[in-house]
């Protein structure tokens, strides 16, 4: 059914979705401490993007270095 090649990618968004109900159930618990700024906004946004950008550029290294 899938590309087992492929299948690594496909472990990223539930740990995208682990990591917001962390953050929704710290949040929930200790209100007073968790202070929505623009930092945790960008954080929350472009965090998983830098986090795939990341996996895919260490993948292109190890694809060049076996070759």
């Amino acid at each position: 059914m899938f590309n087992k090649g492929n299948l690594k990618y496909f472990l990223i968004w539930p740990i995208s979705v682990l990591l917001a109900m962390f953050f929704r159930l710290y949040g929930f618990l200790k209100p007073e401490i968790l202070l929505i700024s623009y930092y945790l906004v960008l954080l929350l946004v472009f965090g998983p993007a830098i986090v795939v950008t990341i996996i895919l550029v260490f993948n292109k290294f190890l694809r060049v270095k076996r070759n």
